[in-house]
């Protein structure tokens, strides 16, 4: 029979490996779910740098396609476009420019004849029906020591005939260059695959366009899946036997070129496999010491042993803030010391934040409590300050989103070494970040909160911009009682949208100040939420006239608010927080239907046949029933739809691209009109609004209002009328005042003029007098 001793400590034994065991399972399991995110770092970067070239395509054929347009080029004089082709500087990558007839025959800027008949570009515009292209990489024998080269091709029309092309000559090595300058690891590379699987860029010299992409995936389905799909990540084996993971994304403007990460599998997963192989290595040698310790002192050590388990267990249930305890003068104590030291490292890779390295919010409320508790009894203020970086849009658009990560990343960096050892810092969501500050009083406090809004104002410079951030800095003070984090959060939430609303750039502590806004905004709240009810909104409408006949053709229509209490608040506030609060869908479809309902009353009464311009929210626009409602509204008003305008403004219209492409081709299958309005005052690429099926552009107010002394504004109206006629788009200007507005923009090929030199928005009846009083 064994002994009791023997019995406690085979039963401790058994137990030990199971919690072991079990620890090591379920963890090397969690850590085995953040392979996808790697994955999805690799795919981030090819499509970052797919996007990179994409945008140079695309700004290229955009500059090939100005200069086919341009008079010297349309005449196809050959001395006159070789010297305007000289003095064009597309930049240092371009080798020269070149032109030809209908026939093929052509010279480019070295002046060297040329005869392009059996070339790609040629057969695609020429003797297809291609207003543009962009070759796959060839040698030309036009070109020198036998460089590849890629031609970006515009045809050229004279009266909507075509009368030859041009082109735009660069070699690969900018795109060798392109996929040589990435870091991707140790033994990654990029490389560029094109439709036909060929290779067409690589940082390798013995690679050239001649090399099929079998050279590096031997397996043809695997390059069948890089052309046929948008983008993604596959494993292969290459020639030589080594595994690799290849993140793939389609360069969208290319002649179906892919962007293509590859990196050897064991290195791309080498950091979650190395804390796994960690993990297994320190859970064998924690329960050889486990077992020793138990051997040697199986009675005096139950208990500690018992209270390891628990800790052990929690882990594994996924209580990450479980800490070991490190005090045991023995083999436990080191094992639990081991132990917290690689929870550490799970809970970081569970809990921070990948683009700026803090940790995130789930992280942040479940540590605060304990932070909250340790300075229980301390002598001191408690606060969370919610900071907001204003317009952080604006960097996105200009810059790129991996330059505002950048930005953000450079931020957090400062204000993590700006707080206390016993204080937080972490990501909240989108730009704004959360911070718990502690102080001595509350002066001491506000110092800290100037210090800290005067930081992030300082200049970051990234990519060779310089970026001045200012930000809206929100705090509330926390009571050291038990209570409500979430209230303290929306308290420091409140305070920073009360700097925003005041033009941002500040700081501010809740107050009763702020309590009473909140108030105030609850009874506008309740205002606006009845206003449909008690009929208080009513439409009024401005004409829309034609520049060359002078007739109305459309009207606008606007909504008002009669309102005791809030009759003179602009509608754009009214809009903006109807759009905040959930009612501009009910507003909206009241709006269309009304506005429907006016316009088929007034041909009913023969007043001519004009359209209706109605303005859409963002928030309708995204609605998955829109279209749905605007069915309706023409139901009931039984008009027909090619007399409804929607108008959409340029900053709505470029917020999820696709999403809204779609909602406005199906608007186009009903038969309504599409505008874009605000045109102009935007950060948009141009290049965007060729995809969207619009009928009109309108100027905004702002730049005719300035047309006659500013020449910028001018030059800007010019460019939009130009684009607009070469997009067979209408143009409309807003905010025509005066006749010399009027006859200039008359000039300038402007189509329809809409302002207070035709008429001021006016109610129904009085639209009405002024339509029956037209010939």
């Amino acid at each position: 029979m064994k002994s009791i001793k023997s019995q406690i400590l085979i039963y401790l034994v058994l137990v030990a490996v199971l919690i072991f065991s079990s620890l090591a399972y379920f963890s090397t399991k969690q850590l085995e779910k953040l392979n996808p995110y790697v994955e999805a770092q690799y795919l981030e970067i090819a499509t970052a740098r797919s996007d990179q070239i994409s945008k140079e395509l695309t700004g290229a054929l955009e500059q090939v396609k100005m200069l086919s347009q341009s008079n010297v080029v349309q005449e196809m004089n050959k001395d006159e476009m070789m010297d305007f082709l000289t003095s064009v500087n597309l930049g240092e990558k371009y080798r020269n420019m070149s032109f030809s007839d209908i026939e093929g025959k052509g010279m480019n800027t070295k002046g060297v004849e040329l005869d392009i008949s059996e070339q790609e570009q040629f057969k695609e515009i020429i003797l297809g029906d291609k207003d543009y292209w962009i070759s796959d990489p060839f040698i030309s024998p036009y070109a020198e020591e036998n460089i590849p080269i890629i031609t970006v091709s515009h045809v050229v029309k004279r009266d909507g005939v075509r009368i030859g092309l041009i082109n735009a000559v660069f070699s690969t090595a900018s795109l060798d260059e392109v996929v040589g300058g990435i870091d991707v690891g140790k033994s990654g590379f990029s490389w560029i695959l094109d439709g036909n699987g060929n290779i067409v860029a690589h940082p390798s010299r013995d690679i050239s366009i001649h090399t099929k992409a079998t050279h590096l995936i031997p397996n043809q389905e695997d390059i069948d899946k890089v052309i046929k799909d948008e983008k993604g990540t596959m494993i292969y084996t290459c020639p030589e036997g080594h595994k690799f993971m290849a993140s793939f994304s389609n360069i969208k403007g290319s002649p179906g070129w892919a962007f293509i990460v590859s990196i050897p599998y064991e290195e791309a997963f080498s950091e979650i496999s190395s804390i796994i192989a960690f993990f297994r290595r320190m859970t064998l040698v924690y329960f050889i010491i486990v077992a020793f310790i138990l051997y040697l002192y199986a009675r005096t050590l139950s208990k500690p042993i018992e209270n390891l388990k628990k800790v052990f267990e929690r882990a594994a249930n996924g209580d990450l803030n479980v800490k070991a305890d490190e005090k045991i003068n023995n083999e436990l104590g080191e094992a639990g010391k081991s132990f917290n030291t690689m929870l550490s490292h799970i809970k970081n890779l569970t809990y921070r934040d990948p683009v700026t390295g803090l940790y995130n919010f789930n992280s942040f409320m479940l540590e605060l409590p304990y932070k909250m508790e340790g300075l229980r009894g301390e002598y001191g203020i408690a606060s969370i300050s919610i900071i907001s970086i204003d317009d952080f849009k604006r960097i996105n658009s200009i810059s790129g989103y991996q330059t505002g990560n950048k930005v953000l990343e450079t931020l957090s960096k400062r204000i993590l070494n700006f707080k206390m050892p016993s204080e937080m810092v972490a990501r909240y969501f989108g730009d704004e970040i959360i911070v718990f500050l502690w102080e001595a009083d509350y002066e001491s406090l506000e110092n800290r909160i100037i210090k800290l809004w005067q930081l992030c104002g300082l200049s970051i410079d990234m990519n060779h911009h310089r970026f001045r951030l200012k930000t809206s800095i929100g705090t509330s003070i926390m009571s050291m009682e038990k209570g409500s984090y979430d209230e303290v959060i929306h308290e420091a939430t409140m305070a920073k949208l009360k700097v925003k609303n005041s033009g941002g750039n500040g700081y501010e502590f809740y107050n009763e100040a702020i309590s009473r806004m909140i108030k105030e905004e609850e009874e506008l709240d309740d205002a606006i939420s009845k206003a449909l009810e008690k009929e208080e909104l009513y439409l009024v409408y401005q004409p829309i006239v034609d520049i060359t006949t002078s007739e109305i053709i459309s009207n606008e229509a606007l909504l008002r608010w009669d309102n005791e209490s809030y009759g003179r608040l602009p509608i754009p506030v009214v809009i903006e927080f109807a759009e905040r609060k959930g009612y501009i869908e009910d507003i909206g479809f009241w709006i269309l239907n009304e506005a429907c309902r006016q316009n088929k009353a007034w041909q009913d009464e023969g007043l001519g046949l004009t359209a209706i311009s109605v303005n859409i929210s963002v928030h309708q626009l995204e609605k998955p029933d829109f279209v749905d409602k605007v069915k309706i509204a023409l139901e009931l008003s039984n008009l027909a739809p090619e007399y409804l305008e929607l108008e959409i403004t340029e900053t709505t219209a470029m917020e999820n691209v696709n999403e809204k492409l779609a909602t406005m081709l199906k608007l186009k299958r009903l038969g309504v009109k599409i505008s874009i309005d605000d045109f102009g005052t935007g950060y948009s690429s141009l290049s965007y609004f060729t995809k969207f099926p619009i009928d009109t552009l309108k100027i905004d107010k702002s730049f005719v209002r300035d047309m006659l002394e500013d020449s910028n504004a001018m030059t800007i109206i010019d460019t939009i009328i130009n684009m607009a006629k070469a997009m067979d788009v209408a143009i409309t200007a807003e905010g025509v005042e005066t006749l010399e507005h009027m006859e200039k923009l008359k000039i300038m090929g402007c189509d329809k003029i809409q302002g207070y030199y035709i008429s001021k928005p006016q109610k129904a009846s009085i639209l009405e007098q002024m339509l029956k009083k037209l010939p």
